[in-house]
């Protein structure tokens, strides 16, 4: 949303509350304050706990050296986290289904698929492709 939609939505929901504080007997400068005071610790609330929610999201990462705030994902290091289980599972499919553009259970789906020898040995070939095209097409090395 943009800024004046969220403002207008605060505004709208401060004049709801100013008007039930005033039915229920507030004088109008007081039903005012309290409205404003409503609204302000709904929205101080409410991004506190988001930033909170962050915070721990943030620490259930690092935990499987996965740096979020860089944009750094290993994909062996969110496979170990979906495998650890309970809440670092739902961390991990969270930050899969944000990090490929897909939904939960689209994530879910890749992530739970257990990876064999030979198809570990397929990916790193088809990796190793792509880095001696760049090196051909460039005319450099990447070390």
């Amino acid at each position: 949303m943009d800024k004046k939609r969220t403002f207008f939505i605060w505004l709208m929901m401060a004049a709801f509350v100013t008007m039930l504080a005033y039915l229920f007997g507030a004088t109008w400068w007081l039903a005012i304050i309290i409205g404003v005071l409503v609204v302000a610790a709904i929205v101080g609330g409410a991004t506190g706990f988001m930033y909170w929610k962050q915070k721990k999201l943030l620490e259930s990462a690092a935990k499987f050296n996965i740096d979020l705030k860089n944009g750094k994902i290993n994909p062996a290091d969110l496979r170990r986290m979906y495998f650890s289980g309970g809440k670092a599972r739902t961390d991990a499919l969270f930050i899969a289904s944000r990090a490929m553009n897909c939904s939960v259970q689209e994530a879910e789906r890749q992530l739970s698929t257990k990876m064999t020898k030979q198809s570990a040995q397929q990916e790193m070939a088809k990796i190793q492709g792509k880095q001696n095209s760049k090196q051909k097409r460039w005319g450099t090395k990447l070390r």
